[in-house]
């Protein structure tokens, strides 16, 4: 029955439905064998579906699928990119979950992964044969490192699936598709949930691989639950007044961390010396909203300067409204080696800062006070 009232409602309705229900044995048989019907939650979701419609949009995608973290984005864009008994290249800095997916996991399942350094991953994607995937992290985590992402797709063999990983930047900085990405993957628990009360993963791309991503999510089944799809929904509304806030302060910080006699080295890619200051500038519209800075006191020193801090909360994750301080070498990078950690530009005096909203006259001072230990 049509409801004759010409309204709808303002925000999508929370389906919770497991499974939906049909009215005779043709309508669920031909609902069975159409992608676009709803039969079941770990196929699709009147939730998910609209939440997914809004992810697309903002990346400029054909399609989006939504599942149920960030690490499950990844890995479901990762199989669906490889074929069988591929080669994944992948660049050293990463972030320490995705390292242990690449190192200890795509192995196992008898792929063969080529890693190398930011500045080698041209050179790299040129040599790699055909039946091969690249992934990429723009910016790197913590090392805010940022990939040339147009030139490794020309060097790379024509029809090379690129999946990058574009958590750090958001949709507001960067669209993957529009510079040579085949598929877009984020943690969606981070800039686009916002509020810290979620977890979810989106990958966005277009044609066959984003019918394999469909396929492994059904099969595999980390699929999102529509009460998280619908707060994510909810965090997107505010997605780009949050970015644009979050990194103008980051930026501001980092300039002044830069200058500071107790700080060893600061990275983000609005510094002039930062190594990829220049490309930053022609990819991205804002180098995001983490920074990180070294202390030449390695851990102890770091570990001084963070138990001082007051509006800067310890612990992992970034991309909410409240403001973050982590130690990767101890939290995120601690199961790579020291040898791994160095590699990805991770030393044990260094310190990520997730900017939130706050007043960054308010960051300042506590960030400044913290330095005085």
């Amino acid at each position: 029955m049509t409801d004759p009232r010409p309204s709808r409602p303002a925000v999508p309705p929370i389906v919770l439905a497991s499974a939906f229900l049909f009215d005779d044995t043709e309508a669920l048989a031909r609902a069975a064998g159409a992608r676009d019907d709803h039969l079941y939650t770990r196929w699709s979701n009147p939730t998910l579906s609209a939440l997914e419609q809004v992810v697309a949009e903002l990346e400029g995608a054909e399609r989006a699928l939504c599942c149920g973290s960030g690490m499950a984005a990844m890995s479901l864009a990762l199989l669906a990119a490889l074929p069988s008994g591929g080669t994944l290249l992948t660049q050293r800095e990463l972030y320490g979950g995705t390292h242990e997916l690449v190192e200890k996991l795509l192995p196992g399942f008898g792929y063969r992964v080529i890693r190398a350094s930011m500045d080698e991953l041209v050179q790299a994607a040129a040599a790699l044969e055909p039946g091969s995937a690249i992934h990429l992290e723009i910016p790197s985590n913590p090392s805010l490192r940022v990939a040339d992402l147009p030139a490794i797709r020309a060097a790379g063999p024509p029809g090379t699936p690129i999946v990058v990983d574009a958590t750090f930047a958001t949709p507001i900085n960067l669209r993957p598709l529009e510079h040579g990405a085949t598929l877009s993957a984020h943690s969606a628990t981070k800039y686009m949930g916002g509020h810290h009360d979620l977890l979810a993963g989106v990958v966005s791309g277009s044609g066959a691989l984003m019918e394999r991503v469909w396929t492994l999510r059904t099969l595999l089944g980390p699929v999102l639950d529509p009460a998280a799809a619908y707060r994510l929904w909810r965090g997107l509304e505010t997605l780009e007044l949050r970015v644009v806030r979050q990194c103008e302060t980051a930026e501001t910080l980092a300039r002044r961390l830069a200058e500071h006699p107790a700080v060893a080295h600061t990275h983000h890619p609005c510094l002039p010396g930062h190594p990829d200051h220049a490309l930053a500038a022609r990819l991205l519209r804002s180098g995001g909203a983490v920074l990180s800075f070294e202390l030449a006191g390695g851990y102890e020193a770091a570990a001084r300067v963070a138990d001082r801090l007051r509006v800067f909360a310890q612990g992992p994750s970034l991309g909410g409204v409240r403001s973050l301080v982590s130690w990767p070498a101890g939290v995120s990078h601690r199961a790579m080696s020291e040898d791994e950690r160095r590699a990805a530009g991770v030393s044990g005096g260094l310190l990520r800062l997730a900017v939130g909203i706050e007043a960054v006259e308010t960051l300042w001072d506590d960030l400044e006070q913290g330095l005085r230990a």
